[in-house]
């Protein structure tokens, strides 16, 4: 099934469900059809076709809803931008994916205005807003709905649907090449093994620009027939307040808003009884955390680890394993293979530990005008993620850390998750996330970032000695800063570049 046709699939059987809501707003699914194909004409008559780039930026909204399955129609190509680049990285994407056309809110105009001079051509713009803007369509009156015919265009499940460019947490941002049969294959298994049913109600919070909110819920819930409330930016108590309002039963977010929710006075005052099932993905939840959640929302947990290259799932915990498995991502999801592979390209038995390399129909066939790295990275139809894992006895896979974010101290390899869950077993530390710190004789060592828990206080050594006492002595953070919050990217990933940059200069104090 092609992308946009998962639309149509739904308006056709629940035309008259709400697919849509957003702050006073909503659609039906007969309304978000006709609205997507208005807009598909109105973009054909200005010359977007098949294979044609569409960038499109926004907050989460309806618009880029519409915007995202009309492209579609079309045989075009989606590239959603990150709205919280700075303009030069928004000329290097518009630039490398020759978007030929252009379409944002109004919340981006002076963004726009920031970064279009570096363009080396100026796309077609069509702007959403109350009120016109120069040398812009208006997006509003290009969508309003009615029969227009348009021509459709012969398209197969490989066909490129979107170009989705990956975090860039390091070097240039590379444009992920989904192919139709990717993101429906996701959406299908996220039906298969999380269980999303036409009477569940989602809140997305979590980007319309990364694969987590864009393939994970909205492309997923409009393939079960589920509504999508949107929230545009967020907020961990108006968060609360949506999942109240809107009756919202699956939520799939970063662990780090599962903690922000449970420590917020709202909830103690809100009604989150309709919630069943909890999704979470990008980083590990300590068990203490799981069993919190599960008294105070009555909800089944689903633990999911995948990337942008594998159009979001790749693996998933069950629900039944949340504590027998905790720090586990899952089994694969179906048709997916996994294997561990050393240094050498050699694969690796049970409990090993390896690079993850993952094939499957959801797997990417390209990066976006990068033959080299399409070569290095996805060879032979496996994709190396760069994620360090075991998988055990029974396939739960483990991951052990990034390639590129393993520390070495003296010749002794120290995973930072392994180090980061030791931290936040102490009652006062929220979070952590720790880095390499230069070291004149071992080389690296172990510096954390550490956001305490509200109202909690703890000390340096206090933190180390408990570490101690958990993990060894050498895995134990070295120094400690503590920190009002961690630097993240859009899609809930610690930015550890940044925290490298705020690493403190010298050696740490002998203790």
């Amino acid at each position: 099934m092609l992308v946009h046709e998962i639309l149509e699939y739904t308006a056709a059987r629940l035309p008259d469900k709400t697919a849509l809501i957003e702050g006073q707003d909503s659609l039906s699914y007969a309304e978000t059809l006709a609205r997507a194909q208005a807009l598909a004409a109105a973009l054909e008559k200005r010359g977007v076709g098949p294979g044609d780039r569409v960038a499109l930026l926004f907050p989460n909204c309806i618009e880029f809803v519409l915007a995202y399955f009309a492209v579609m129609m079309l045989g075009a190509v989606v590239v959603p931008l990150n709205n919280r680049l700075a303009p030069k990285e928004f000329q290097y994407i518009l630039n490398d994916a020759r978007a030929a056309t252009l379409i944002l809110g109004y919340q981006f105009w002076q963004a726009y205005q920031d970064f279009k001079d570096g363009l080396d051509d100026q796309p077609a713009l069509i702007y959403a807003g109350p009120e016109a803007a120069a040398g812009a369509e208006d997006f509003a009156d290009l969508s309003r709905s009615g029969a227009q015919p348009f021509a459709r265009p012969r398209l197969g499940p490989d066909s490129p649907a979107c170009i989705m460019y990956t975090s860039g947490t390091t070097g240039l941002p590379k444009g992920a090449v989904m192919s139709h049969q990717n993101i429906f294959t996701n959406a299908r298994n996220c039906g298969a093994h999380l269980g999303y049913r036409a009477d569940d109600v989602t809140l997305v919070v979590v980007p319309l620009f990364h694969v987590t909110g864009l393939n994970s819920q909205l492309v997923a819930f409009f393939y079960a027939g589920g509504t999508c409330a949107i929230m545009r930016a967020y907020n961990t108590a108006e968060m609360i307040q949506e999942i109240e309002r809107h009756r919202v039963t699956v939520t799939f977010k970063v662990p780090t808003m599962y903690t922000l929710l449970l420590v917020n006075e709202a909830l103690a005052e809100s009604d989150l009884s309709a919630l069943r099932l909890a999704a979470y993905g990008g980083a590990p939840m300590d068990p203490e955390t799981i069993v919190s959640l599960q008294k105070e929302l009555g909800v089944e947990l689903f633990n999911a680890y995948g990337l942008t290259e594998t159009s979001s799932l790749t693996t998933v915990l069950p629900a039944c394993d949340a504590l027998r498995k905790a720090g586990s991502v899952g089994l694969p999801v179906s048709g997916v293979r996994l294997k561990v592979m050393d240094e050498q390209g050699v694969e690796l038995g049970p409990d090993q530990v390896g690079e993850l390399w993952v094939s499957g129909p959801n797997v990417v066939a390209s990066y976006w005008n990068k033959p080299e790295v399409t070569a290095q990275s996805l060879a032979g139809g496996w994709l190396k993620t760069g994620d360090v894992v075991r998988i055990d006895g029974e396939g739960f896979v483990f991951i052990a850390d990034r390639k590129k974010d393993m520390i070495n101290r003296g010749g002794e390899n120290i995973y930072s998750i392994e180090v980061e869950a030791a931290i936040v077993t102490h009652p006062a530390a929220l979070e952590a996330s720790v880095v390499p710190r230069p070291h004149s004789i071992f080389g690296e060592v172990v510096h954390a970032f550490v956001v305490c828990a509200p109202g909690a206080q703890v000390s340096e050594n206090e933190l180390i000695e408990h570490c101690q006492g958990i993990i060894a002595d050498y895995k134990a953070p070295a120094s400690v800063s503590f920190v009002e919050e961690l630097p993240r990217n859009p899609g809930g990933k610690v930015l550890k570049n940044r925290l490298r940059e705020m690493v403190p200069p010298g050696d740490p104090p002998r203790r």
